[in-house]
């Protein structure tokens, strides 16, 4: 028998009952957020005081939410702080990683020439935020920073050069392409006996209509672009410091086109919190009732959910590998 427990510290407090929890987890966004709900007026005790949650939670106290079974599974699936107190019915506590302390910082600075590295190693300073050992190597030219936040700073790469951007379960910054947030750990779904819910979809070579733009961009902001693809297609979109021949990017892009157009799933499934799985593992699909349709595919997007009705880990998945 499988029984649920929790414990969720935020600042001095331990919560082992809660109403429900939600965290997500994705390559494609800055931040992990979560978000616990609480039984309005719930009362806790400070300084030998009783006070309402709302007026005891404050926005920057650390968070850890701890997930699992009695006896044979528990794991930290979030570490953060509380971004806001929200006193809606019941209450929501809402959470997001270590980026907060990013958000909280103030850079102002000029560079004529700066790598990657030193861009970033100057957003995180002061933070106890390390850099990812497997940072994409990038030269930067004239790049201004005024009065604006390391969050802020981290958005406008991820806009200009189409980074993938965010901290990693050991609090690492990672900057760089999506093939590179690979963490090289494997989660198995059997789609006949593990899964709470299926909802993925086999579809073939010819079905995916897809649309890839490469853009150059030189010291002058001057632009060079091309287009390949389907014209009503899903558009991605690349940036390049590097390369700037047209003829080059065109084959860089069309040969992004054939590696995401394949023969595969897309969609997601629902599991309940063992196997685990995060976002940049890799997770094995198998059907026996379809043998030739299995594939291993890179994870996106994980979301946790915890509450009454049980606990549940969403994983969708993106490109094959």
């Amino acid at each position: 028998m499988f029984v649920l427990e929790a414990k969720i510290q935020i600042g001095e407090f331990t919560f082992r009952s809660v109403h429900e929890v939600e965290i997500t987890k994705s390559v494609e966004e800055l931040a992990d957020t979560a978000i616990i709900k609480l039984p309005t007026r719930f009362i806790v005790r400070q300084s030998g005081e009783e006070k309402y949650t709302e007026e005891a939670i404050k926005a920057g106290d650390p968070v850890t939410i701890e997930l699992g079974y009695e006896g044979k599974y528990s794991g930290v699936e979030f570490r953060g702080y509380v971004r806001k107190v929200s006193s809606k019915i019941p209450l929501e506590i809402h959470c997001e990683d270590s980026i907060w302390l990013l958000r909280r910082n103030n850079i102002s600075k000029a560079w004529p020439k700066v790598s990657l590295k030193e861009l970033l190693e100057e957003v995180v300073k002061g933070s106890g935020i390390e850099l990812a050992p497997n940072l994409v190597q990038m030269q930067l030219e004239k790049w201004t920073v005024r009065n604006a936040s390391g969050a802020q700073v981290l958005e406008k790469l991820k806009t200009e050069f189409g980074l993938r951007i965010y901290l990693n379960d050991n609090n690492q910054l990672y900057c760089g392409l999506k093939a590179g947030t690979n963490i090289g750990e494997t989660v198995k779904y059997d789609l006949n006996y593990n899964l709470v819910e299926n909802n993925l979809e086999f579809m073939f070579k010819e079905d995916r209509k897809i649309k890839v733009r490469y853009t150059y961009q030189d010291s002058e902001n001057k632009k060079t672009m091309v287009e390949v693809g389907d014209p009503d297609g899903e558009l991605r979109t690349y940036h390049t410091s590097v390369v700037s021949s047209k003829a080059k990017l065109r084959e860089m892009a069309e040969a992004e086109i054939e590696r995401l157009k394949y023969d595969g799933y897309q969609g997601d499934v629902t599991s309940f919190l063992i196997p685990y799985a995060t976002r940049g593992m890799k997770a094995v699909i198998e059907d026996q009732e379809h043998a030739n349709r299995n594939g291993s595919y890179f994870i996106e997007k994980v979301v946790i959910s915890y509450g009454s009705e049980g606990a549940r880990r969403t994983v969708n998945i993106g490109m094959k590998l």
